[in-house]
């Protein structure tokens, strides 16, 4: 890919020891985090590319909670941490006739939980895309939230105008920020449907998304029949009537 390089960032980590200083510099090509004092902030995501032993150093600095430098296109220079409890994911990409390439992807706890069903209580959920679609999806999936497709122009206007949606740090993505409890985004649905301002589908059936998946591209003539599967996310079929929606009418 032509200039793909220019937008690659840099992660920097410094180890300072007794007698000597280590310092790693590794291609950084995704990362989402967020300024928590100006400078300082919390990194979310990491994506880096690069030797064995110098990816094996990022992976210890990161269980050990150390601060690393990102800078990038559009990002100056910020010193963050993943926090607690982060989880890592190694890989390996080999290119025939080179030298094979070392992948590190290391997410905070806080991203982890954002997967169905880890943290029913939540109240921020942390997105790698702003798209309205995507946003309802994966807010719908975390919470079992009763949705279709057609509420994400009207959802994207109410996390809008309730400031509960800001724009994230990004590096290839573009991620956000939804603050907001089950028991609010259930309040919500049911105050719109009251007011007409969304509808429940005339009939029952399966609920299907069409979403974007760009976050790690790739190319649809290597995609795996699990990976087609994906791009067409298919959700439990949609109740009109029943407890389990919680979709009556507000209260007073």
């Amino acid at each position: 890919m032509k200039n793909a390089h220019e937008r690659f960032g840099v992660l920097e980590y410094t180890k300072r020891m007794k007698d000597t200083t280590t310092r790693i510099r590794l291609r950084l090509d995704r990362f989402i985090g967020e300024v928590e004092d100006g400078r300082n902030g919390k990194a979310h995501l990491i994506s880096v590319l690069g030797g064995d032993s110098d990816v094996g150093a990022i992976w210890a600095a990161v269980i050990e909670q150390n601060l690393f430098t990102m800078q990038a296109p559009g990002i100056g220079p910020l010193a963050a941490t993943l926090g607690e409890d982060a989880q890592c994911f190694r890989g390996t990409i080999t290119i025939a006739g080179r030298i094979p390439i070392r992948h590190l992807v290391a997410i905070s706890a806080e991203l982890a939980k954002t997967r169905p069903g880890a943290d029913p209580g939540g109240r921020r959920t942390i997105l790698c895309d702003n798209d309205p679609p995507f946003v309802l999806y994966r807010i719908s999936q975390r919470f079992g939230l009763p949705v279709v497709p057609e509420w994400a122009v009207w959802f994207n206007e109410e996390i809008n105008r309730r400031g509960a949606l800001k724009p994230l740090i990004g590096l290839g993505c573009s991620p956000v920020l939804v603050s907001g409890t089950k028991k609010l985004f259930l309040k919500w649905i049911r105050s719109a449907l009251w007011q007409k301002r969304i509808e429940v589908p005339d009939s029952n059936g399966p609920v299907r998304w069409s979403l974007a998946h760009g976050f790690f591209p790739v190319s649809e003539n290597n995609l795996g029949e699990g990976c087609c599967q994906a791009l067409s996310e298919e959700c439990p079929t949609f109740q009109v009537e029943g407890e389990d929606t919680q979709l009556s009418s507000p209260a007073g």
